[in-house]
């Protein structure tokens, strides 16, 4: 194991001064005032880059960059140089339960996935359930939400208190940073911590960081979380389209065309290219008495037919309505069972 880090080797009085250090940063972070979380300035530009009302306290903002993973204990490690053991300096303050974002991403995360699922079954009412919950997911997944939150600029506390009482860094920046098990001993003696669910990752801490300020922006008026949420996430372009994945696509338009009361869909050649050559194109058409479906080209006519029918069942899953006032919402009678 490699050796501690030498911000351990301390003389007493500065030990003794990092102890004070430790007890403020403690009484801060357990406590939160917002007359010294408005002096961090982390804090207030996250605060004015997103925009977030004045009833959003920068003392609440703080308690949203604080992950419950940050209670963990510290450890001990053997020193090299002795045979007694010595406590390695945290990075980290123990947080009491009331302060940190754990009931706020719980209630975030709930009304996030409320807003995305209204928002898809709004505009695509005729998805399969399958592929509205991929939908739903590519939005809320832990990966996009902890770009997007690493997009804001949000940084994570990664230095031992001990390094920031050596270079007297001001208590209130660390309200500004996102707090959780940020693994300091992996960078300094090898060890890692290792779970099944990425619980203490950075990942997984921005995430909760991003549901937490949606659930706070909830509490103080509901319109503002979900104006959040459609320009911070649904801003984001997500092709449908490329969700699908059709196994026997002219079989199942020929069930949709039978259950919707349609003709028997037909596949006509429209075009074709270089029949004899080696590289020949055919295009083809799919009909339902004189209305086109849908459209498909390829090398050989099985292919075409087949893209054809598949472009024909994405025209009706990806159907996008345009609701006007007082027209009532599109209800699909489900996926269609081949």
């Amino acid at each position: 194991m490699n050796k501690p880090h030498n911000s351990s080797k301390l003389s007493e009085s500065e030990l003794q001064g990092y102890k004070e250090y430790y007890k403020e940063l403690k009484t801060v972070i357990n406590t939160i005032p917002e007359e010294i979380a408005s002096q961090s300035q982390p804090l207030i530009t996250l605060h004015n880059r997103l925009e977030l009302p004045s009833e959003f306290k920068l003392s609440t903002l703080s308690r949203c960059l604080t992950c419950r993973t940050s209670r963990l204990p510290n450890v001990t490690i053997a020193n090299d140089n002795s045979s007694s053991d010595l406590k390695a300096f945290p990075s980290i303050v123990e947080t009491n339960n009331l302060l940190d974002n754990h009931g706020l991403n719980i209630f975030g995360k709930n009304i996030l996935m409320y807003h995305i699922t209204r928002h898809m079954l709004l505009k695509y009412p005729r998805l399969p359930t399958i592929v509205l919950n991929e939908a739903i997911a590519s939005y809320i997944s832990q990966d996009s939400l902890s770009n997007i939150a690493r997009s804001w600029g949000v940084e994570k506390e990664e230095s031992a208190i001990v390094e920031r009482y050596l270079r007297k860094e001001p208590i209130p920046l660390t309200l500004g940073k996102l707090r959780y098990f940020n693994n300091t001993l992996k960078k300094l003696d090898g060890i890692e911590r290792l779970t099944k669910n990425g619980e203490f990752s950075e990942n997984a801490a921005l995430s909760l960081a991003l549901r937490s300020i949606i659930g706070v922006l909830y509490t103080i008026q509901p319109n503002l979380a979900e104006r959040f949420i459609d320009k911070h996430i649904l801003s984001r372009k997500l092709d449908v389209s490329k969700l699908f994945m059709f196994e026997q696509p002219t079989r199942e338009l020929a069930k949709l065309c039978e259950r919707e009361g349609l003709q028997k869909p037909i596949s006509k050649l429209t075009a074709e290219s270089g029949r004899l050559s080696k590289a020949p194109v055919f295009i083809i058409g799919v009909f339902s008495g004189d209305e086109k479906l849908g459209e498909g080209f390829g090398s050989s006519l099985k292919e075409a037919k087949a893209r054809a029918a598949t472009d024909a069942l994405l025209k009706w899953y990806c159907y996008e309505p345009v609701l006007q006032q007082g027209q009532k919402p599109v209800v699909d009678h489900g996926t269609v069972i081949v």
